[in-house]
């Protein structure tokens, strides 16, 4: 990999300034082995009161920020043009920090793939929730089969945004977001169950486009099966006026979950044991007392100390977590985890429940070669009018 080990400072840069990229700045800002040398954003005047707010130079083009020698670009543009600006960025030997998603295509992915196997920088992509204590919790303790085998999963995004969250021109159409909130909301969700659950076989989904004025859905619900002989369900939504983020996972040895919004934190994770046999016989038998669900609740014997006793400092789930691991890993020399090639299952499912919920048919992870046509479009390449009715379909 590309990076400065012999260095004490990291020296960064920031491509596009909206929103997304002041949590890039602020977690920069924040390191005190960083050097913010620049800001790049084709809208001029935003990059200059950018670059004010964060103490560094506006730059016109990627070409222009390069000059300054930066061992890490963070990419925070439209996800439309990841691809285009980090291929450039590579092509000069620069690693870069992909914000979510990566790309919009699979196809963009291995163009990406390629140009990072030709190129000394290195590929890497916010996927934040994986960085919290939480998360490295429950990943290490769900691999080493300390919990017990995972059997049922629930992902669920249930967010909302109003219609006057689309009217950025780049919004609520393919060619500027490349997909819905599956692939621009839940993909965040849907990335640290796959990191928690492991690989993923095959997906039944549905997307609809009920009241949000867009080009693909604003709800998708599919039904996926792991490798591993677990299914679960992941839920999108931009409908959902209570906002919830939530993942639990039921295994042998108990239930997981972690419930939030947009980050968590330790308080935001529990596990339940599962109950010992005395309890387990005597549920149901007398629906709705408390008595019949509250006692001898044990479980597997030390699961419940085990959890407690895997704490670590907490840290959430926030941009920091994972900037700051970044930039430890690069000055040390070592790799980060969460490259490119780590985030492919992701984008493969992505892409599956699009398939899926399109064509009406199960899609098998095996299945998404360059030969399929949502290989190259997450919406398949069909007219919008065909998407339409797909989207709409039992509704007048």
């Amino acid at each position: 990999m590309n990076g400065p080990a012999d260095n004490e400072t990291l020296r960064v840069g920031i491509v596009g300034c909206g929103s997304i990229a002041r949590s890039h700045a602020l977690s920069y800002q924040n390191n005190p082995r960083v050097e913010l040398v620049g800001v790049v954003d084709l809208d001029l005047v935003r990059a200059d009161a950018f670059a004010a707010a964060y103490g560094t130079t506006a730059y016109d083009s990627c070409r222009e920020l390069l000059k300054q020698q930066p061992d890490l670009v963070s990419v925070a543009t439209p996800p439309g043009n990841h691809t285009k600006v980090a291929v450039e960025l590579l092509e000069s030997g620069c690693s870069v920090l992909l914000e979510k998603p990566p790309t919009t295509t699979l196809a963009d992915m291995d163009v990406l793939a390629e140009a990072e196997e030709a190129s000394s920088g290195s590929v890497y992509v916010v996927f934040q929730h994986r960085h919290g204590s939480g998360a490295r919790r429950a990943h290490h303790l769900l691999s080493s089969g300390a919990l017990g085998t995972p059997q049922v999963a629930v992902c669920e995004t249930l967010w909302y945004r109003p219609d006057s969250y689309f009217l950025p021109e780049w919004r609520g159409n393919w060619a500027g977001e490349g997909g819905g909130p599956t692939l621009g909301h839940g993909i965040h969700q849907i990335d640290l169950l796959l990191h928690l659950m492991g690989p993923w076989e095959t997906v039944d989904a549905r997307a609809a486009r009920i009241a949000r004025p867009i080009d693909f859905e604003d709800v998708s619900l599919a039904i996926v099966a792991f490798a591993g002989g677990a299914v679960g369900t992941v839920v999108t939504s931009l409908l959902s006026p209570r906002e919830l983020s939530r993942i639990r996972i039921d295994t042998t040895g108990g239930t997981l979950e972690v419930n939030h919004v947009y980050g968590y934190s330790d308080a935001d994770w529990s596990w339940t044991p599962a109950p010992d046999a005395t309890a387990a016989a005597s549920l149901g038998r007398d629906p709705g007392l408390l008595s019949a669900n509250g006692a001898g609740h044990q479980g597997r014997e030390g699961g419940d100390d085990l959890w407690a006793a895997s704490a670590e400092s907490d840290l959430p789930s926030n941009h920091a977590a994972q900037i700051d691991q970044l930039v430890d890993d690069m000055l040390a020399g070592r790799p980060h985890d969460t490259t490119l090639a780590s985030t492919r299952w992701t984008m493969e499912f992505v892409t599956a429940l699009y398939a899926s919920s399109l064509e009406r048919q199960t899609v098998h992870r095996g299945d998404l070669t360059p030969g399929h046509r949502f290989y190259h479009s997450l919406n398949g390449g069909l007219p919008a009018d065909a998407i339409t009715a797909r989207l709409t379909a039992g509704r007048s």
